[in-house]
């Protein structure tokens, strides 16, 4: 494995995304890797309310449009 390709796409991947919520969490994700005292329950409730306030905007799949969705995955 090509550890600096794998970072390359990484970065490239990132530099897509326009979800904030997603932004947050993976910045939670990284803060839990290079900081082991993060708070896993902080961490846990940060992505519950992100949750929460997804679903109150409406930014949520049916059951069948996550089918649909899980269908695809590994599939690229």
């Amino acid at each position: 494995m090509d550890i600096q390709a794998e970072i390359n796409w990484i970065h490239q991947e990132i530099d897509k995304v326009k979800d904030p919520s997603f932004v947050e969490k993976l910045k939670t994700l990284l803060q839990s890797i290079n900081n082991s005292t993060v708070d896993s329950d902080a961490a846990y409730n940060l992505d519950i309310e992100n949750a929460l306030e997804n679903i109150k905007k409406g930014n949520f799949y049916s059951e069948d449009e996550a089918k649909e969705i899980a269908k695809k995955w590994g599939r690229k």
